[in-house]
């Protein structure tokens, strides 16, 4: 009886641990699932506040107020990315590292909405003053001319002088680039000067057509009136034709009126050739016959030659036929090869018969040793040919002779004012100080 009691109590003891231990996994299974779910909230629900995008000039390190917050549940990871980066514009938009500047000035201004402008005008305000910072206003006002080009304009009257010019040539330029005939409409609306004056406003308008409507700017150039307007709005244009190969800017010169404009145009190419190839360039030259487009060529190349190595430019410009375009070839190896030795340069003339081509190449080479020498340069200015040059190069010599004669005679008088009291220009007398007795 014992024994079956004893058992009894053995099985009801088993029968009572198994059940209070499944009852303790239960409740830890339970309690697993409830910190797994509260760790996934905090993952998925628990955000930091953040700001509206588009209210960049709102922002400060530790100013946010209610309007700045948005719903958790709408913030994704690309949002997070991009709300970082904006929280870091602002710093990055008065670095002192250009690289950094610039790039902060380019995110920003990448997408020039009223709030981005107005960050971006208030940075540039905060900006010392001078070139370090015209980078930087062009990036502003090419980019607000895009949605905005008379409040761009309208801002820049507002600055001086050469910060004036710079944001309204970028502004036109951006401006022609989605709309040319309202640009070009605004620029001659609103230019003061008279008819037949220069309108520095086309400059930025060509630079702008250029990107797409090259036979457009080059139309519109061509009727400009001759000036520094015409003349940048034409470097302006070959420089976009050389960007897309010789045969594009050859194409381009040849289309060009005849005169300054397409002398001007073939000049261009003829450098960049000599300076890539100068045999090239020589061959091109010398397979040209005698016109204003080869006497423009043959200057540039011969003064790029000179530069290297005038005897064998010399021996080049000498074999070409007499013409316009030895002449002022003549001219630039002259100026080059004076400098370094007048004498050769002096000989190497006097192979030439006298004419009036050869007058250029004389009066040029009377200027470079003038200084030098003024009897020498008196005595090649009275070979020139026509008498009106001749005439007024002998008063040009007469003039720095006399200049020079008058340097030599003042310091000679000072050199002997100073030999014959040696205490003047040489301060105090030696010994003590001011006021001390002499030994």
């Amino acid at each position: 009886m014992n024994k079956l009691l004893l058992a009894f109590l053995w099985l009801f003891t088993l029968a009572i641990a198994y059940w209070y231990g499944l009852t303790q996994k239960m409740e830890s299974d339970r309690l697993s699932v409830n910190r797994s779910e509260v760790t996934n909230l905090s993952k998925t629900a628990v955000k930091p506040i953040t700001r509206v995008p588009g209210t960049l000039s709102k922002i400060g390190k530790s100013s946010v107020s209610s309007e700045d917050t948005v719903q958790v549940n709408n913030i994704t990871p690309n949002q997070e990315v991009e709300i970082e980066s904006r929280d870091s514009i602002v710093d990055r938009l008065a670095s002192g590292n250009p690289v950094v500047r610039m790039q902060a000035f380019a995110e920003l201004l990448k997408n020039p909405t009223e709030d981005n402008i107005a960050s971006a005008i208030e940075a540039y305000d905060k900006l010392p003053e001078g070139p370090s910072r015209f980078s930087e206003l062009r990036l502003l006002t090419f980019s607000w001319a895009q949605v905005n080009p008379q409040g761009a304009m309208k801002w820049v009257k507002s600055l001086d002088g050469f910060e004036q010019r710079i944001g309204t040539s970028s502004i036109m330029d951006s401006w022609a680039r989605n709309n040319s005939d309202e640009a070009i409409a605004w620029a001659k609306e609103n230019f003061d000067g008279g008819e037949g004056s220069e309108n520095p406003y086309f400059v930025g308008i060509i630079s702008g057509m250029a990107e797409n409507n090259l036979v457009g700017a080059t139309d519109l150039m061509s009727e400009l009136p001759y000036g520094r307007v015409r003349g940048r709005a034409a470097s302006i244009l070959f420089e976009q034709t050389w960007k897309k190969g010789e045969d594009v800017s050859m194409h381009w010169a040849e289309n060009l009126p005849e005169g300054s404009l397409q002398n001007f145009a073939y000049r261009e190419i003829g450098e960049k050739i000599a300076r890539e190839d100068l045999g090239r360039a020589v061959e091109w030259v010398d397979n040209m016959e005698e016109s204003q487009v080869k006497t423009a060529v043959s200057e540039d190349v011969a003064e790029i030659w000179a530069r290297k190595n005038p005897v064998d430019a010399a021996q080049w410009v000498a074999n070409m036929p007499e013409g316009e375009a030895r002449s002022e070839s003549m001219e630039e190896v002259v100026s080059q090869w004076a400098r370094k030795d007048p004498t050769a340069t002096a000989e190497w003339l006097n192979q030439f018969p006298s004419g009036e081509l050869m007058d250029e190449p004389i009066q040029r080479f009377v200027r470079e040793v003038v200084r030098e020498d003024p009897e020498i340069a008196m005595t090649w200015a009275e070979a020139i040919v026509d008498e009106e040059r001749k005439e007024r190069t002998v008063t040009e010599v007469k003039k720095v002779a006399e200049r020079l004669a008058q340097k030599k005679e003042a310091q000679a008088n000072a050199e002997l004012q100073q030999n014959s009291n040696p205490r003047e220009g040489g301060g105090r007398p030696r010994g003590g100080p001011p006021g001390s007795s002499p030994r």
